[in-house]
């Protein structure tokens, strides 16, 4: 038995579950508030049979016990596997004695950043030598309880203080050097790095001290300094105040971005908790693969100068790389439908006044900061509005930087409509027609390069072979689907773009973390190296993977296009069986929903069951318009060669 199956072995999905959200019986199922989303009416069910969830609401997503630990705590399939299987008391075998050793160092550095956190604190509330902390956060409107919430903390203008204190507890001086509390002089004297500074702990998601922020008094320079590069902190990585604000983003579906320290706190302490700073860096993609478990809803308020823009345009176009991204239909005037992928994710820019930063503002009118949050831009309207203001387009030289300004802007925009508006605007504007905008963007290249699905053809044929419903038909489709993956990665990304497979096709969590990392790297432009991909994976997932694999050998041979059928048609099956469980679910629910009356609980039902009834279709849609044109592809092909 693996680790996997025996944590879900000794652990009770409604238990888990229950411990986050309550849940009450309905018929054989159990049903809550998604613990997700804002609700009323609970849409939120989990299945003891089958040992799965699925959230009937906004969320409309749904998983195993794995899947709801890695939502709920923002956790990767790894974190996640150490999270469950210390609560079910399941040993994880460590891969090497070097994996082992390097766990070890990491927990003991988190002990050291914690004793250092906590002693920091106590200084600056406790003792005669916080007083330049205590009387700098009061003069920056900083109450106590803000101050117990964040941890700050300060640190005395000595050479040693902290040094010592640790000393005392037991720590050694590498394990103060490991984690850039110390420095070390030419001389190799060993030092104090934060020396009369306040002082912010910095923390990951689970509210765990990574390192440090120094904020010095008086003229010392640097203003700011952080912790060094460590085994745990990683400033390009780091969201500032995303332990606090997560249940915010969470519940409110969005999250306001920020560069400073205070610009967190100061809207925390008055009540506005979905913000989170980065550190000093453009937004990254790491920040992004934090906050889009949490929101598909970001807005950038930086300042106001040509740094600050700067760095909107950097982070607009990181988020375009790495958030979400959906297939969805599109109906042509012939009535056929063509396939387009799109941004499942809104980003907006928030202007802040000028000379005010986001603490300044909000203690000194928190209704303008709301309005101005409200009143976010979407990217390509606040660009708009900013060349307005800039260029003057009386003139053949300003319509050029117009156009070399907001054309990359316009072409990155993925809907056509909005796309259309967005040329219409340009050429109101510059006074042009819209013609000359046209060709110019043909030919313009894009803000930010991105994957495309392939064409295919807008017809409409007989559905795939059915699949069987049975578990283990199921389990062996979804290794049949992986295994294809991984040997045959530009045939897997084709088949992606088609809209046949996604992460939610694997209900195995080790498989859909095996999937998601080769979807990653292909994004990336590159296709992935198995190599890369198993080096990339915990070690339950690398194995499984392995493990799949070895079972593969062996296979005949096959050509490319039979491969690529294979492949289509694996996939069409596997979202269809899925769909067809959550369809089978939502039935019994329904009929448990009629028998106590539940009218509204009903309708809701009959809804949801219409919408996968008709994503089911679509799946054969997508699969005959995918094999079509890949057949036509293969035949030019071979023309081509005979010609």
């Amino acid at each position: 038995m693996s680790v996997v199956d025996e944590i879900k072995q000794r652990l009770d999905l409604v238990d888990v579950i229950s411990a986050y959200t309550p849940l009450t019986k309905a018929g054989r199922n159990f049903k809550g508030l998604c613990p997700f989303h804002n609700e009323k009416t609970p849409s939120f069910i989990v299945f003891p049979e089958t040992q799965t969830w699925h959230c009937f609401g906004a969320c409309g997503t749904g998983g195993d016990l794995f899947a709801f630990i890695m939502r709920r705590e923002n956790v990767d399939f790894g974190e996640a596997l150490r999270l469950l299987a210390e609560r079910a008391g399941v040993q994880l075998a460590a891969r090497d004695a070097d994996s082992a050793r390097q766990r070890d160092e990491v927990e003991r550095l988190r002990e050291v950043n914690q004793a250092a956190a906590e002693h920091l604190n106590h200084v600056l509330l406790e003792t005669p030598a916080g007083a330049p902390g205590r009387d700098y956060l009061a003069r920056r409107g900083v109450r106590p309880e803000t101050i117990g919430a964040f941890q700050l903390g300060y640190a005395p203008d000595e050479w040693q203080a902290l040094h010592d204190h640790l000393r005392h507890k037991g720590y050694g001086d590498d394990d103060l050097l490991a984690a850039g509390l110390l420095s070390e002089s030419d001389s190799g004297r060993l030092y104090d790095r934060f020396r009369g500074r306040v002082i912010f702990p910095i923390r990951d998601i689970r509210g765990r001290v990574l390192g440090f922020g120094g904020r010095v008094l008086g003229d010392g320079v640097p203003k700011y300094l952080n912790t060094p590069q460590t085994p745990l902190f990683d400033k390009g990585a780091i969201l500032y105040g995303i332990d606090l604000a997560r249940e915010a983003i969470r519940e409110q579906q969005r999250a306001v971005i920020v560069e400073g320290y205070m610009d967190v706190i100061v809207p925390y302490q008055e009540g506005i908790r979905n913000v989170v700073a980065v550190m000093g860096t453009a937004l990254s993609e790491a920040h992004i693969n934090v906050l889009k478990r949490l929101t598909h809803t970001l807005i950038l308020a930086l300042d106001a100068d040509a740094a600050g823009l700067a760095a909107v345009e950097r982070g607009t176009e990181t988020a375009r790389r790495a958030l979400p991204r959906r297939v969805v239909p599109i109906i042509q005037p012939s009535g056929l439908i063509r396939y387009e992928e799109q941004l499942d994710a809104e980003i907006r820019i928030m202007t802040l006044p000028d000379g005010l930063d986001p603490d300044e503002l909000v203690l000194a009118d928190r209704a303008r900061w709301d309005a101005l949050v409200g009143d976010a831009l979407p990217v390509a309207e606040h660009f708009f509005r900013q060349a307005r203001t800039e260029l003057d387009v009386t003139t053949g030289k300003g319509k050029r930087a117009a156009m070399d300004r907001l054309l990359p802007i316009i072409q990155s925009i993925e809907n056509a409509a909005e796309r259309t508006h967005y040329v219409q605007q340009l050429a109101q504007w510059l006074r042009m027609d819209e013609r000359i905008i046209s060709e110019q963007l043909a030919g313009h290249p894009t803000a930010t390069p991105r994957r495309r699905p392939r064409p295919r053809a807008e017809t409409a044929v007989a559905a795939p072979p059915g699949v069987s419903q049975g578990h283990d038909a199921l389990d062996e489709l979804e290794q049949h689907v992986l295994g294809l993956v991984m040997e045959h990665p530009r045939l897997a990304l084709e088949t992606t773009n088609a809209g046949l497979l996604s992460e939610e096709a694997f209900g195995d969590m080790r498989r859909r973390r095996a999937f998601a990392v080769a979807r990653e790297l292909s994004a990336s432009g590159l296709l992935p190296d198995l190599a890369e991909v198993l080096e990339r994976l915990d070690t339950e997932s690398r194995t499984h993977v392995e493990s799949i694999l070895r079972h593969r050998q062996g296979r005949p041979e096959q050509s490319p296009e039979a491969l690529q059928e294979d492949l289509n048609k694996a996939s069409a099956r596997l979202l269809k069986a899925h769909l067809t469980r959550d369809i089978e679910q939502l039935q019994f629910a329904l009929l448990d929903a009629h028998q106590e009356g539940l009218r509204e609980r009903e309708a809701e039902l009959h809804l949801a069951i219409d919408r996968l009834t008709r994503q089911r279709h679509l799946v054969d849609q997508r699969y005959h318009a995918a094999t079509y044109f890949g057949r036509r592809q293969a035949k030019e092909a071979v023309t081509r060669h005979h010609g």
